[in-house]
């Protein structure tokens, strides 16, 4: 047998390299569309930019002035392509501007999405009816919820008018049905409110049953049945959180960790450089982590997920060189009710240059002989020392500006810099605030 030839370390690295290989891929060039696809299951957006990072791709005829800019990315794109395709088993989104914006005028730019297909139950209600998700003796994980229309075949209806209308509610429906048997759904504008109006809708929910101990369907979601039998002995002797820990630590070594359980915080620091947050997840997703004392009701949810996550710590931390951050439902709001969550972080330190410009003044970052890549940016107020003043009275005000400063200032020698509520609008009133942005000096080569 192969379980009992190869070492425990070779074994491990080989089912970390069948899962990292285990995404599909789709790129298309500006003002083409990208095509996903999924056989079997259902389709699961992994990572997705609209944008530039190389010189190369969709280079064809094409000026240097268009490509020389290659840290282009529009912060959207996940959550875009996640809006329009997951739960679905094909998907075509045109690449373009009008779908994702321009993250950096004068820039020829391509979709670029990596994706899974994820063995999966789905179920469809349409818009004033009910329906019942059960799981028998597992118990419901959701993958995708969305209430809306993403097509005119489904539900329909003579009011089924549009295919382009995105609601997605997956933490809604996480937080509802998720670690139960059986979950009711009710499709209607008072519980989900109305995305669209005028246009007959439907709720449209992938799900899987499964329980903590189940590894083996997860082992086979992941290799195929070719690879079960090979694992087989494997999953009865180790237990499912450790083995799942060794497979998802693939690629970790390369970011600090940073973990809170819920009612603590989290440190996030930089000896050199500036924080940029990688991954967050408020919730839970294995049985072990913080669970000394906790009754099992609250560790049973090990699917628990808030998909504001990310986001927030990104507009809290991005960028500073230290920063703490609340595990709790005050920050995150609650993903699943009744389960005792954590804060689990990923980041890296990011060697770059930091601006600041106080409220009302004017800068200019200056590049030399390269071009500016903006990091991060945000105007509003992170701590009460930069930029003193009598009305420097909170630190909390958070107004990412990411995507507007690339837009602005990316592929540039020198850009200014005008810390104003009439350029990025007052995101709190009465705060004396100032624009930060971190950023570095790069070339094409």
């Amino acid at each position: 047998m192969l379980v009992q030839k190869l070492n425990w370390i070779t074994l491990l690295l080989f089912l970390c390299h069948n899962g990292a290989e285990a995404n599909k891929k789709a790129m298309a060039c500006e003002g083409e569309s990208v095509h996903l696809k999924c056989d079997v299951g259902f389709i699961k957006v992994v990572k997705a930019n609209y944008g530039r990072t190389d010189c190369a791709t969709c280079a064809s005829g094409k000026p240097a002035s268009q490509l020389s800019n290659h840290q282009c990315s529009s912060e959207a794109s996940l959550s875009i392509m996640s809006a329009r395709c997951d739960g679905r088993e094909c998907c075509t989104v045109p690449a373009g501007n009008s779908v994702f914006s321009d993250p950096c005028f004068g820039t020829y730019k391509y979709l670029d999405v990596s994706y899974d297909c994820i063995p999966a139950k789905r179920s469809v209600t349409c818009e004033n009816s009910e329906s019942v998700i059960n799981c028998g003796k597992g118990v419901i994980h959701v993958h995708h919820a969305n209430y809306g229309r993403r097509d005119l075949v489904t539900c329909p209806h003579e009011f089924a008018t549009r295919s382009d209308c995105y609601s997605p509610q997956t933490s809604s429906l996480r937080s509802r049905c998720d670690g139960k048997k059986s979950c009711q759904l009710s499709a209607s504008n008072s519980v989900f409110s109305d995305p669209c109006v005028g246009v007959f809708k439907y709720l449209e929910v992938t799900y899987s049953c499964e329980t903590c101990a189940h590894c083996v369907d997860y082992f086979q979601l992941l290799f195929g049945l070719s690879f079960f039998s090979t694992i087989n002995m494997l999953v009865e002797e180790i237990t499912c959180i450790t083995l799942l820990l060794f497979l998802c630590h693939n690629g970790a070594e390369a970011n600090k960790k940073a973990m809170a359980c819920e009612g603590e915080s989290v440190h996030l620091k930089c000896d050199v450089g500036f924080i940029k947050v990688v991954k967050a997840n408020y919730g839970r997703t294995d049985c072990a982590t913080c669970a000394s004392g906790k009754p099992a009701s609250q560790l049973s949810n090990h699917q628990c997920s808030s998909e504001a996550s990310l986001s927030i710590m990104s507009a809290r931390c991005d960028g500073r060189e230290c920063c703490t951050v609340p595990a709790g439902n005050s920050v995150f709001s609650d993903p699943c009710f009744g389960t005792y969550k954590y804060l689990d972080v990923s980041y890296d330190c990011n060697p770059a240059k930091r601006s600041v410009t106080c409220e009302n003044s004017e800068s200019v970052i200056n590049c030399g002989k390269g071009v500016i890549h903006v990091h991060h940016a945000n105007y509003g107020r992170r701590d009460l020392v930069t930029c003193p003043h009598e009305f420097a009275t909170r630190a909390d005000c958070y107004s990412p500006q990411t995507s507007s400063l690339r837009s602005r200032c990316d592929g540039k020698k020198s850009c200014q810099l005008s810390a104003s509520n009439s350029v990025f609008s007052d995101p709190c009133v009465g705060v004396f605030k100032y624009l930060e942005v971190t950023y570095s000096c790069e070339t094409c080569d």
